[in-house]
């Protein structure tokens, strides 16, 4: 009595498991990136609620062009610091009687250069598609 597996049996688990990882790897990929949509848009929401604020102490809103100057012009009304570390996005409002606050989507990847945008009305918008 011979023990072991033999060539055939060996090629068929590779077989199997090769096709496991053909079905589960980009369904992991697309959960990682749905992940990176939801930070942004929680990022997206406390600039929002940064802007509310600065809005009724100042009835302007404020300006950003990186991330940075976001952080830095709202750092008194709510913690903004994971911003300049966000290696995934980057972020900008546009200001003045309105605002608009966009997240762009750093480069590499199938998503690069990608957008999320809410305004001072609570809209959604942006060219990002998943």
């Amino acid at each position: 009595m011979r023990k072991g597996f033999t060539l055939i049996e060996l090629i068929v688990v590779i077989i199997v498991i090769g096709i496991l990882a053909t079905a589960a790897v980009p369904q992991y990929l697309k959960a990682t990136e749905k992940a990176r949509v939801a930070k942004a848009k929680s990022n997206l929401a406390l600039i929002a609620h940064g802007e509310a604020m600065y809005y009724a102490d100042n009835d302007t809103y404020i300006a950003g062009a990186t991330s940075a100057a976001v952080v830095t012009a709202l750092q008194n009304y709510v913690e903004l610091g994971a911003l300049n570390s966000d290696g995934d996005w980057s972020y900008a409002v546009t200001g003045g009687t309105t605002f608009t606050a966009t997240a762009t989507r750093a480069a590499g990847g199938s998503h690069a250069g990608q957008t999320i945008t809410l305004n001072q009305a609570g809209t959604w918008g942006g060219s990002f598609v998943l």
